[in-house]
């Protein structure tokens, strides 16, 4: 992906350091003085440190201190690849909310880092976690969300495979947060790679339970600081332009400001800058994609830059 790094941003000035406690993270920091705004990097159901990797130094040379945090490296068994990370958690279950303010202390006193100021940027599942936590540390200052959710979704795993509807993606404090279910994630699961229609999955999983809106839903209205939602009508994945709007206006009720940014034509492979390019699973044309791309992120940059001030 080309994502572009802005003027006077070079490659060269920027370098990562390891972070105590959490395998494969990494902080990205500008090769300059002064400490700079914290913006954690939370990736999607893929897993791994791409998102880190990728956006780590991008975000560094823009003037932050850019955590890529590995949270989940998907492990199948004998029904997928080898595990990649094997210190982290293997099935996306019961995934702790609360690590990030295990983080942020394991980044106090880093070179070049200002805890002080803490922002989240995260995308599809990611967004998921960014909006958990926002509800519930008010020392998050700032969040970026790429095709969110208002609501916790089911978790899966090895151990859902003969147990659907069971877990939860997430939890807080040693506790399983409470979730939406799925309604057919294990048969679209077995179909093979690229057959299932996850828009599908969690629209009927939502159909099905109706009675878990309330205790499944995200209160992102707690969360008082600035929020910027990016979505497509076309989402492939789940339905984050309506998750956007219900969002927006459980905000509004509670006098939030919230900037959200829906694309109709548009999936869910929205993330970062550049041209068209081959994402069979976003839902929208490539050129599509990458005209909500264009559009939104210098909107996400300066959103970032007048919350965070780096």
């Amino acid at each position: 992906m080309a994502v572009g790094l802005g003027p006077g941003v070079g490659w060269a000035q920027v370098a990562s350091a390891a972070i105590p406690g959490f395998p494969h993270a990494k902080v990205y920091v500008e090769a300059s003085e002064g400490a700079r705004p914290v913006v954690v990097i939370l990736h999607g159901a893929d897993g791994g440190t791409e998102a880190g990797d990728r956006f780590g130094p991008i975000l560094a040379g823009m003037g932050y201190a850019a955590v890529g945090l590995p949270y989940y490296s998907p492990d199948w068994a004998e029904f997928g690849p080898p595990k990649a990370l094997p210190e982290i958690a293997g099935s996306f279950i019961d995934i702790r909310v609360d690590q990030l303010a295990e983080l942020r202390d394991a980044l106090r006193g880093m070179p070049g880092v200002d805890v002080e100021r803490f922002g989240l940027f995260g995308a599809s599942k990611g967004a998921e976690f960014a909006l958990i936590a926002a509800s519930r540390y008010d020392w998050i200052d700032a969040v970026v969300a790429y095709a969110p959710t208002d609501v916790v979704w089911e978790g899966w795993g090895l151990e859902t495979l003969e147990a659907e509807g069971t877990r939860s993606s997430f939890s807080f404090d040693g506790t399983p947060l409470p979730f939406m279910p799925y309604r057919g994630f294990v048969e679209g699961l077995l179909a093979g790679p690229g057959k299932a229609d996850l828009r599908a999955i969690h629209a009927n999983g939502r159909a099905d339970h109706p009675q878990k809106e309330v205790e499944a839903r995200i209160p992102v209205e707690v969360y008082a600081g600035p929020l910027i939602l990016i979505a497509g009508e076309r989402d492939a994945q789940w339905d984050s332009a309506a998750a956007a709007r219900a969002i927006v206006a459980s905000r509004e009720t509670a006098g939030r400001e919230t900037t959200a940014l829906i694309y109709p034509e548009a999936g869910h492979d929205l993330v970062g800058d550049g041209g068209p390019r081959d994402s069979p699973r976003s839902g929208g044309s490539p050129e599509a994609d990458a005209a909500a791309r264009q559009d939104a992120w210098p909107q996400v940059t300066a959103f970032m830059a007048a919350a965070l001030k780096p």
